[in-house]
């Protein structure tokens, strides 16, 4: 990988040590920005991109708007959809004006028509990012997202955590529309260390997307939730994956997330 290529954790989640401001309870209890600043500090990863937790904070950013500005560069806040942003789009733009590119949505949010609030998106240039539990994935949750990036072509659409399931055929259909992109994330979700199944996953995707639409990301604290997972075997099965060139490592491990989440 070349030295001076930008290395960014795609996918996180942080919260102080309070009560959320949603009903369900979080785990762990705490988990600081600088807690995760300093667990990617130690493999040299040098940003990251903070996802909000809709269960445990809803649309309440204020915390990842705090890390943000205590660690500027290092950090891109994404926003949250809900049923209320879909129905009145404009109800992002706060968030928009605030320097929120992504914003969150569950596909449980996503069985009602979308073309207003993608239109919108796309007309600020932002970035939607849908996530699709397996369960989702396997009941044919996937095959909608085609169409709605093929209806909204300067949208950018941005899958977390395989799209849901690694093994989807439906991949390979969205893997034709330029403007999906993927997140290789969550390898903790169908693999142990040292990761040799989402090694092979992620090169698969990079032979249908490409690098340049394909970022890593780490899911913690959620990955670390199950003591047998460990992040620097994560990092380094891509980092040290022989089967990606240097320039694919490159845009997989930061390149990509930085042209999405740190266009600046």
């Amino acid at each position: 990988m070349p030295t001076n290529a930008r290395t960014i954790d795609a996918h996180c989640h942080v919260w102080p040590g309070a009560i959320g401001t949603a009903a369900a309870p979080r785990e762990p209890a705490d988990y600081s920005i600088e807690t995760h600043l300093a667990r990617l500090a130690e493999l040299g990863i040098e940003a990251t991109v903070l996802v909000p937790h809709i269960a445990y904070d809803g649309r309440d950013l204020s915390y990842l708007h705090a890390c943000a500005a205590r660690y500027p560069g290092r950090c891109a806040v994404m926003g949250a959809i809900t049923g209320a942003e879909i129905a009145d789009p404009h109800r992002i733009d706060a968030d928009i004006a605030q320097g929120v590119r992504a914003f969150r949505i569950r596909a449980a949010d996503m069985g009602v028509p979308l073309d207003a609030l993608c239109e919108h998106l796309a007309q600020a240039g932002g970035v939607l990012c849908p996530l699709v539990t397996r369960a989702q994935a396997r009941a044919g949750a996937l095959q909608a997202i085609g169409p709605l990036a093929e209806r909204h072509p300067a949208l950018r659409i941005v899958l977390d955590h395989f799209g849901g399931d690694h093994s989807s055929p439906d991949l390979a259909q969205l893997a034709r529309r330029a403007n999906i992109l993927l997140k290789v994330s969550d390898f903790g979700a169908f693999d142990l260390p040292p990761y040799d199944a989402a090694r092979v996953a992620t090169v698969a995707m990079c032979a249908l997307f490409g690098a340049q639409r394909l970022m890593w990301g780490s899911n913690l604290p959620v990955f670390a939730l199950d003591a047998r997972q460990d992040l620097g075997a994560a990092w380094h099965a891509i980092r040290d994956a022989q089967a990606l060139s240097d320039a694919e490592r490159a845009a997989i491990l930061g390149g990509t997330a930085a042209t999405v989440f740190f266009p600046h």
